[in-house]
């Protein structure tokens, strides 16, 4: 092969690597099933940390090949799953939006919260001015389908879904534990209830996502206050630190 046809190959060959590179950024960032950027709402920011861990699981299903697979038209488990994480983590950087002026009444809110044992974490720990501690556990589910108890059942429609709620009443006793005060659950929904619905169940408040920031402030105004909310808040961070870091 004569020198200009050696220069025309190379030619081509960088060419071909810089879109082979261009082409996986693309899928990386800006492809079909990519995270992208952290969702915020005019004039708030979200708690620090929100939607963290389910963000980091659906990176991790997105492969690379997984990638190319959405690109190409083509369905796979892994990428559904992402889906799946990719919506928790947008209902659950919402709800805390939607919490965030009770910052500025004293709350503190801690996100994404790795408890002593085991892989499960806790999407917020509230602590209000007067000492009260709740778990908000944001469920962004299809509105499609309304919520309903039926004998001592949490529905979705008409599927069962009470086995969902397992982990926030293991969270809500781990918590409780750690702190060595009550907690509150509260199951911030997204989607499947009507504003000024609520629901109980097995000592679980389900409420529209909306309703939070109020029901929150009423339950404050019913708390007895014994330990000192600041020192709540310092054993809060010591004992829950983050889980994942984005």
């Amino acid at each position: 092969m004569n020198a200009p046809s050696w220069s025309a190959a190379l030619h081509y060959a960088v060419l071909l690597l810089l879109a082979a590179g261009a082409a996986y950024w693309w899928l990386r960032t800006r492809g079909p099933g990519s995270s992208g950027p952290t969702d915020r709402r005019r004039g708030g920011a979200p708690i620090k940390g929100a939607g963290a861990s389910a963000d980091a699981h659906a990176r991790e299903l997105r492969t690379p090949l997984v990638r190319l697979a959405t690109a190409a038209g083509i369905s796979t488990r892994a990428e559904t799953r992402a889906r799946n994480f990719t919506e928790g983590a947008k209902g659950e950087r919402y709800v805390a939006e939607l919490l965030e002026p009770l910052t500025q009444e004293g709350w503190v809110f801690l996100a994404d919260c790795a408890l002593p044992r085991g892989e499960a974490q806790v999407d917020l720990v509230g602590i209000s001015p007067r000492g009260l501690v709740v778990i908000v556990d944001p469920k962004k589910w299809d509105r499609r389908f309304r919520m309903s108890v039926r004998n001592n059942r949490l529905l979705h429609g008409n599927r069962d879904v009470s086995a969902r709620m397992r982990g926030l009443n293991y969270e809500t006793r781990t918590v409780a534990s750690l702190l060595s005060v009550p907690v509150v659950p509260v199951a911030a929904m997204v989607g499947p209830m009507l504003r000024g619905t609520i629901l109980h169940f097995r000592g679980i408040r389900l409420v529209p996502a909306e309703d939070v920031p109020e029901l929150l402030r009423a339950l404050d105004r019913k708390q007895l206050t014994t330990i000192p909310a600041s020192r709540l808040a310092d054993t809060a961070r010591r004992l829950l630190p983050p889980k994942t870091t984005r």
